[in-house]
């Protein structure tokens, strides 16, 4: 029975699973392309063997183990995780959230309560800019949506610039995540760490097949993966993750935080 991964079927995740999809490491595996909560889904009910899910279900899903040394991340800036409100509103009482994002759901609420003091009522909503912003005040928008968006026509909040600046830390947005009563190949950290590398050195390739699906250009997307996206997960990244969880704790987002094991 091949390992079944579920994985983010977004641009920064692509790097991660492109070996599994298109490269040497396809064999043994299925690859299960989903949105980043469907993937939490899918691992919690145990569709999947491993899962490239949101960083906040590491918390909520039980039994699960972390392949050290990869995530998606971000250092400073990321430009696909966007708070965006039209440039005219001044209030905020209601935000559409992204119905595909859950990590992002948190930080938005942690920081709209930790740098304004706001708890404005939450929809989820389809990923459709122009429908959320007629429904709410504001919108979170993630992904290749996001991408999509040009911040300068509207205000606009970085949530990992945001981040960076109240934090001083890397945000992780995303981990792989294994169910520790799955029986895995004892080279399957080796095989990961091999299909993050291969990734990583077909940027130009990866950018051009999303440049077509998403009507930008392979330039910006490129652009986008070498300087927006991290995909290591070292001590300053897990400091920043232990950071957030100590955060969704506090603004009741999570409960009983457990410490992050390690396949």
């Amino acid at each position: 029975m091949p390992i079944k991964i579920s994985l983010v079927h977004f641009l920064n995740s692509a790097p991660l699973g492109w070996g599994f999809l298109y490269g040497p490491y396809k064999e043994g595996f299925e690859v299960i392309p989903s949105a980043p909560s469907i993937c939490a889904d899918q691992l919690a009910k145990g569709e999947a063997d491993i899962g490239l899910i949101p960083s906040i279900e590491y918390q909520r899903i039980p039994d699960l183990a972390i392949i050290p040394g990869i995530s998606i991340s971000s250092l400073e800036k990321v430009r696909s995780l966007l708070f965006i409100k039209h440039k005219e509103k001044k209030e905020i009482h209601s935000v559409a959230l992204d119905a595909s994002s859950r990590t992002t759901v948190a930080l938005t609420k942690i920081l709209l309560n930790e740098t304004m003091g706001l708890q404005p009522t939450f929809v989820t909503h389809p990923p459709d800019l122009e429908k959320m912003l007629v429904r709410c005040d504001a919108a979170l928008l993630i992904g290749d949506a996001a991408l999509r968006v040009n911040p300068d026509d509207y205000d606009a909040v970085d949530l990992v610039e945001e981040w960076k600046r109240l934090r001083k830390k890397p945000f992780v947005c995303a981990v792989w995540a294994c169910r520790k009563g799955v029986k895995f190949p004892p080279d399957i950290v080796k095989t990961f760490h091999a299909a993050k590398e291969w990734g990583l050195q077909r940027f130009p390739e990866i950018s051009a097949v999303y440049a077509k699906s998403l009507n930008l250009s392979s330039t910006f997307l490129e652009d986008y993966l070498k300087h927006n996206i991290n995909f290591d997960l070292g001590p300053e990244h897990i400091e920043g993750l232990l950071d957030f969880y100590g955060l969704a704790a506090k603004h009741g987002l999570v409960q009983n935080l457990r410490p992050l094991e390690f396949i």
